[in-house]
């Protein structure tokens, strides 16, 4: 919705009758108003307000910078803002995607002996009555307690880092060994043998089932480059789109259901699908979403927003 709101896409902000986006639309009007009674509505002021709040996210929620850059899809659409939003997309999802793969030291890891608090009272206790020594031990008891449940929260934090780790370096392992292997995983094939055409969605694809921490390492275009993808030249997202096959393209959208907004690539997809490959689908998805059918950027860039749009829709 903010995203909508921000690139004033063709597809409107509150939906076609889909009552999630109708209510986000309400919920971020009602936020502003509760805030400022005499606040008035426009179509500017809501741009920027998105602007504003989706800025405010990206430090911190890497699905806002993602969105933000497959709305754009590659200068397709364009905002006249204070500041370049797409950029500030950029560095926020390049921030996060080196901050989520920092590697640990070993402090960080390391559990201290715990150590046990405690002051017993006797005043109660009578050693000619055992049962007096009850509160004593309780006392004891609860101070021991007390030390394990922290050992406990520590030693939990600690297993965490260590699975975050392997995490980490499980993915990377899996996408140098995808470069490396030189074959894809759907469908199976050398890389060589893949037309140059389906290269950017094809690979993007794969490197998108092997990420498991959002938003993806800043190796993505070294990688992607690695396997064969240019940045140099220029393919239309309708050329890219009809290239691929129609079980690949069933695989990819199974499950999913994109958006002509924030996912613009894979609804290409769906049109597509409808009718199957050719151009019977081409003025239907420009007349959705507002993007020309004369749209073309690098293969690179086209892949790296497909990456994202997967992303996104997971």
């Amino acid at each position: 919705m903010l995203a909508r709101l921000v690139f004033a896409s063709k597809p409107p902000a509150g939906g076609h009758q889909q009552d999630d986006l109708a209510a986000e639309m309400a919920a971020f009007h009602k936020a502003f108003s509760d805030a400022d009674p005499s606040i008035e509505q426009g179509a500017r002021q809501d741009q920027i307000l998105a602007a504003a709040v989706l800025m405010h996210y990206f430090s911190t929620k890497s699905t806002a910078a993602i969105a933000v850059t497959t709305t754009a899809c590659g200068g397709a659409r364009e905002v006249a803002l204070p500041v370049d939003l797409v950029v500030a997309a950029e560095n926020g999802l390049s921030l996060l995607a080196a901050s989520r793969r920092e590697r640990l030291g070993l402090d960080t890891v390391e559990i201290e002996a715990p150590v046990l608090k405690y002051k017993l009272d006797f005043s109660a206790a009578q050693v000619q009555t055992l049962s007096t020594l009850q509160g004593v031990f309780d006392q004891l008891a609860g101070a021991m307690n007390q030390a394990l449940d922290e050992a406990v929260v520590k030693f939990n934090a600690s297993t965490k880092l260590l699975a975050d780790a392997a995490k980490k370096a499980d993915e990377e392992l899996d996408m140098l060994s995808w470069v490396f292997g030189q074959r894809t995983l759907l469908p199976v094939q050398q890389f060589a043998e893949v037309p140059a055409d389906q290269k950017p969605l094809v690979f993007a694809r794969d490197l998108a089932s092997l990420t498991t921490i959002c938003p993806g390492p800043n190796s993505v275009p070294a990688l992607l480059a690695r396997a064969g993808v240019k940045s140099t030249g220029k393919l239309r997202i309708i050329d890219a789109v009809n290239a691929v096959t129609d079980q690949w393209a069933a695989a990819v959208l199974k499950n999913r259901t994109p958006s002509p907004a924030t996912s613009p690539i894979h609804f290409a997809i769906v049109k597509r699908q409808e009718t199957g490959a050719g151009d019977a689908w081409h003025a239907g998805w420009s007349a959705t979403t507002g993007i020309s059918l004369g749209t073309a950027m690098s293969p690179m860039t086209l892949a790296e927003l497909f990456y994202r749009e997967i992303l996104w829709l997971r």
